[in-house]
């Protein structure tokens, strides 16, 4: 379907944001003279106490007009890429917003420089929005370098993540896939579902179409990995660091037990819940033999149900129905005032997000063709996008942008949610079995397949920090052997499952994965809780969102209701998965028939 075919209420409206392309540049040329202005200030941000704060007014002005400016031009550029001026739009924003890092480069270390002064400064009540995110920079004090050498970090940013860049340009082509005598086409989007084909041939095939093009080109991988973590070894050591993990919870203002606590429950605690899930696999699929390619194969018959935009707006209305009606509210102005994009159309970005700036709606980008997943997908981003809006309407611009490290906890909820409602209203024992059974995929996916990643990331790091070699070998091998011992012997590797660590984004995300599983043992604590018809829980979660990013993330999942630093939380996601997997089991015995045997 092209673009110019759908439904205008089935797009998205970014009129909302510039109704014209004039008024686009004329926010642009503004931007740039106040960061003109802001250079002014170099030298005498702390002069004075109204000095520092005319200062931090204007920096404010200028970071809202450029995250506007590149919430208009990206939004655009990932609906109509072709458009080249969208494309103009956005290499103009991005020029301005390199530069600038440059340009006011020096401010961190004037202000942390006059540490005593700007203490004093943020007793005044006309600075009081500033108190968290002052002190969350003069925390960086000892982290801070000499103004001429941050000058020259903030010059050679770019050239840092060259690693990153050459990544996401590298675009493979891979052989295609024999399925039902004919030769069909092998890439991202259709991996997953040859894995998913009944005929054993059909999913190795794929497998090792796909891979073996990462094999091909290992050494250009290792070094686009090796560089990634090299760069967050050298940062972390340049800033006084003892680790690039330090340097990564510190910047997200977390204890990195917290990382450890998440690695300790999937690795050594609960690791053999998953090795049940694999054993209970290999017997439903009745082969003496299963292999990594295989475990995508449905254990339980599609229902095929097809749902409409109104249908999944219908059923995520009753699913978040104990969140009130202000909630709800949000919900249908997101469908009432074209806050989403629906359909896929050529060249749209695949996938689906939530994006939006202080001054915008918090826009959704979706792929939807009407099946479960894109249901989930929806409720999954009006978490995320509800969260940004009573985020922005409760806390000032200095305070409502929250940290990448609670905003899983939204999202997941309204999924966790969602999963439950399907559950309970099943209409029969089939229909049950397959929404269980989605659900210990997605918990495999967080719980158990999130960690894994944050292992071998962690273990990477640590390598890169000790000057160890990071041949592909020692990649691949170290991957190969961390797929192994979390999946169990049940399972037995393909030879070229090594080398899929490459097909990982989030491996050049620095110490991002485990945020995923943190997300998703909160949310499971309160959706618990909601289910049980706690009130209070209720509350606390939607002060939770209201609270944006006005205290350090630890401090706002406390006021959630949720202290991430408790092992009872970790305890209780492990638990709720062997729940579920009792009950699949229990059931699956009454639907021998629509259990996918092969």
């Amino acid at each position: 379907m092209e673009r110019k075919d759908i439904d205008i209420k089935d797009t998205w409206d970014l009129s909302t944001i510039y109704n014209s392309h004039e008024a686009f540049y004329q926010d642009l040329e503004k931007t740039k003279s106040l960061i003109n202005d802001l250079i002014t200030f170099k030298g005498k941000i702390c002069n004075s106490i109204d000095s520092f704060y005319n200062f931090l007014t204007t920096k404010d002005t200028v970071e809202r007009l450029m995250n506007k400016l590149y919430c208009y031009a990206h939004l655009n550029c990932d609906v109509e890429p072709k458009n080249q001026e969208y494309q103009t739009m956005m290499a103009t924003i991005m020029g301005v917003l390199e530069a600038s890092s440059v340009q006011i480069s020096f401010v961190d270390n004037e202000i942390i420089e006059a540490k005593d002064k700007v203490l004093e400064y943020l007793k005044d009540p006309k600075l009081e929005k500033y108190t968290y995110k002052i002190n969350s920079l003069l925390s960086y004090e000892a982290h801070i370098l000499p103004k001429e050498q941050e000058e020259l970090l903030a010059k050679v940013e770019s050239i840092a993540d060259t690693s990153s860049q050459v990544f996401n340009a590298l675009r493979l082509e891979y052989e295609d896939v024999e399925e039902d005598g004919k030769l069909k086409t092998l890439n991202n989007a259709s991996l997953n579902q040859f894995l998913k084909n009944k005929d054993e041939k059909v999913r190795k095939q794929a497998y090792t179409n796909f891979f073996k093009e990462y094999q091909r080109y290992e050494n250009v991988f290792a070094q686009t990995l090796a560089g990634v973590m090299k760069k967050d070894a050298f940062y972390a050591d340049v800033r006084k660091f003892n680790s690039a993990l330090e340097a990564s919870v510190f910047d997200d203002d977390v204890p990195s037990e917290l990382f450890f606590k998440v690695l300790e429950s999937a690795n050594v605690k609960y690791r053999h819940l998953f090795h049940r899930y694999n054993r209970l696999k290999k017997e439903l699929l009745k082969k003496d033999v299963i292999y990594n390619y295989d475990l995508n194969i449905p254990l339980v018959s599609s229902i095929n149900k097809k749902y409409t935009i109104d249908q999944c707006f219908e059923i995520i209305n009753e699913c978040l129905r104990p969140f009130g009606q202000d909630y709800l509210d949000i919900i249908n102005k997101a469908r009432n005032e074209r806050w989403i994009d629906y359909y896929p159309t050529p060249g749209k970005r695949i996938g689906a997000y939530s994006s939006g700036s202080y001054d915008t709606n918090p826009f959704i980008l979706m792929n939807f063709i009407g099946d479960y997943n894109s249901l989930s997908t929806m409720i999954h981003e009006l978490g995320h996008s509800v969260h940004s809006y009573l985020s922005n309407h409760h806390q000032d611009a200095v305070n409502a942008n929250y940290r990448i490290f609670v905003a899983e906890v939204a999202s997941t909820v309204n999924e966790t949610l969602l999963i439950n409602y399907m559950i309970k209203n099943a209409k029969n024992d089939q229909e049950k079995a397959y929404f269980i059974y989605e659900q210990l995929e997605n918990c495999v996916g967080l719980i158990f397949r999130q960690p894994m990643f944050a292992d071998f990331e962690y273990k990477l790091h640590t390598m890169a920090e000790n000057n160890e070699p990071l041949s592909s070998k020692v990649i691949t091998d170290l991957y190969a052997r961390l797929n192994q011992e979390y999946y169990g012997k049940d399972v037995t590797m393909d030879e070229l499952v090594g080398w899929s660590c490459y097909y990982v984004p989030h491996f050049y995300y620095d110490y991002y994965v485990y945020k995923y599983t943190l997300g998703m043992t909160v949310a499971l604590a309160i959706v618990n809780r909601i289910l049980k018809g706690n009130q209070q829980q209720v509350t606390d979660y939607l002060n939770f969102l209201k609270s944006g990013g006005s205290k350090a993330p630890v401090e706002l999942l406390k006021q959630a209701g949720v202290d991430p630093l408790d092992d009872q939380i970790y305890e209780d996601a492990f638990k709720y998965f062997e729940e579920l997997l009792n009950q699949f089991e229990t059931i699956k015995k009454m639907l021998r028939e629509s259990i996918m045997i092969l």
